[in-house]
C-alpha cells in the first residue's frame, strides 16, 4: 500500500496537466464550433478513477493515451516517461521517448531533453553503446553537460574502462569545479590491478604513477605496490610501501597488519615484527594492532607477556576483539583454565567474530566482510573502511 500511494502522489501532477489539456482542447473545439470530444472526457475521468483506485499501471496508461504530443504537452509526456523508467517498465519508456525524439514539430530544446532521457532508458536497460552515443552528443550541450557527463562516467565504469572514465571525470570536475582526485586515482589503481594480472609490470607501475599523481592520499597505491613487492619477494621494500598507508590515509591502517606480518613471517624476523608493532601502535592504537601484538608475542612463546599486554589495553578501552583474544589465550594456557560461563562467552565471541563484517561504507552504511573500493550500494569510491572492533548486539 505505501509503494500504492506513492505513485498516487506521483501522478498527481500528471492528472492536473492531462485535465488542465483536455478542457483546453474541448474549449478550443466549442470555439471553433465542433462538438467536444467525449471520449477524451471519459477517457480523463477514467483515468482519474485508476488514480482512486491506487492502479498506478492504468493511470498511467489513460493519460498518456489522452494526451497528444506537442510544445504544450511534451513536460508531461517526459513525466510519464520517467515514471515509467522508476516504475522498471523500460520499453515503454523506450518507446514513449523513441516517439518524442522522431516528432519533427517539437522545439530543440524538448528534443534534446527526450533524447537525455532516452539515454537513461537505454542505460537502464544495458544498452550501454546507444546511451554513450546519446550522452558524447548531449555533453556538448550546456544545459544537458553535467548529467550527460555523470552518465558517461557510470558507463565507463561499468565497463571497466579506466582511462576513458578518468577523462570524463576530468572534464565533469572542471564543470562543477570540484576536485574528483580521489576518484580518478582510484580509475588507475584499477588499471593496475588489470595490469599485474596480465604481467605487465611496466604498464602497472606507470598506472599507480597515475593514480599517486592523480591523490597522494590514496592509500591503495601502497597497499598495491606492497603486494606486487611481496609477491616478488622483495619484503623490505613491500613493508617500506605498506607503512606509507599509515601516513596517507590512517582509516585503512587496518588493511597492512596481516600482509606485514606475512613479510616479517618470510623473513623470519619476529623480533622486527614487535618492533613494527609497537611503531603502528604508537600511530594507530587499534584493537586489531593490540591483537597482532598478542598473537605475535604468544606465537614467540611468551603468552604471559602476550596476556599481560591485553589485560593493560583492556583497563583503559572496550574492546570485544582484544577481549576475545585475551580469553582465547588464556584458554590455550594450561596453567588457567576458563569457568563454564566464561568458556562459552569466548566460544560465542569467536563464531560472532567470524561472522562479523569487516568493512562499513562511510557514506551508506552497506557492511561486508570484504574491502569493496567502490560501494556495491551506493556507488561510492573509496568510502568503505574497516571496522575497528565488533558489537555483538548488533549481529
Amino acid at each position: 500500500m505505501p509503494d500504492a500511494i506513492v505513485w498516487v502522489v506521483m501522478l498527481l501532477p500528471i492528472a492536473a496537466a492531462s485535465g488542465w489539456w483536455a478542457r483546453a482542447r474541448a474549449e478550443r473545439q466549442r470555439t471553433e464550433g465542433t462538438s467536444a470530444n467525449t471520449n477524451l472526457q471519459n477517457d480523463y475521468l477514467q483515468g482519474i478513477r485508476h488514480l482512486v483506485n491506487n492502479d498506478a499501471n492504468r493511470a498511467i496508461e489513460t493519460f498518456s493515451r489522452v494526451l497528444e504530443v506537442d510544445d504544450e504537452t511534451v513536460e508531461t509526456h517526459l513525466a510519464l516517461g520517467d515514471l515509467f523508467r522508476r516504475q522498471g517498465d523500460i520499453d515503454r519508456a523506450l518507446r514513449l521517448h523513441q516517439n518524442l525524439v522522431a516528432r519533427p514539430n517539437l522545439a530543440k530544446s524538448h528534443r534534446d531533453q527526450a533524447r537525455f532521457e532516452l539515454a537513461q532508458d537505454y542505460l537502464r536497460a544495458g544498452v550501454l553503446d546507444r546511451a554513450e552515443d546519446l550522452f558524447n552528443e548531449l555533453a556538448a550541450h550546456p544545459e544537458h553537460a553535467d548529467r550527460s557527463l555523470a552518465g558517461l562516467l557510470t558507463i565507463h565504469e561499468q565497463t571497466r574502462e579506466w582511462a576513458h572514465a578518468s577523462d570524463v571525470a576530468e572534464r565533469l570536475a572542471r564543470l562543477r569545479e570540484v576536485s574528483l582526485r580521489p576518484a580518478i586515482a582510484q580509475y588507475f589503481c584499477e588499471l593496475a590491478c588489470e595490469r599485474l594480472e596480465h604481467a605487465d609490470d611496466a604498464g602497472a607501475r606507470a598506472a599507480l604513477r597515475r593514480a599517486e599523481q592523480a591523490s597522494r592520499d590514496c592509500a591503495r597505491t601502497s597497499l598495491i605496490e606492497g603486494a606486487w613487492l611481496a609477491a616478488r619477494d622483495e619484503h623490505r621494500h613491500a613493508i617500506r610501501a605498506y607503512r606509507r598507508v599509515l601516513s596517507q590515509d590512517i582509516a585503512f591502517a587496518a588493511e597492512i597488519l596481516e600482509p606485514v606480518s606475512h613479510c616479517y613471517d618470510a623473513l623470519s624476523d619476529q623480533a622486527g615484527l614487535l618492533k613494527f608493532l609497537d611503531w603502528f601502535i604508537d600511530r594507530a592504537s587499534i584493537p586489531l594492532a593490540h591483537v597482532a601484538k598478542a598473537k605475535t608475542l604468544d606465537s614467540a612463546g611468551r603468552t604471559d607477556e602476550a596476556i599481560a599486554h591485553l589485560s593493560r589495553y583492556l583497563q583503559t578501552e572496550a574492546s570485544w576483539r582484544a577481549f576475545s583474544c585475551l580469553l582465547e589465550l588464556s584458554a590455550a594456557d594450561p596453567r588457567t583454565r576458563l569457568s563454564g560461563p566464561l568458556d562459552s562467552l569466548r566460544a560465542s565471541l569467536t563464531h560472532i567474530i567470524a561472522r562479523a563484517p569487516t568493512h562499513r561504507c562511510g557514506h551508506c552504511g552497506f557492511a561486508s566482510r570484504y574491502l569493496h573500493w567502490q560501494c556495491p550500494s551506493c556507488r561510492q569510491w573509496n568510502r568503505m573502511t574497516p571496522i575497528d572492533d565488533i558489537r555483538p548486539d548488533a549481529q
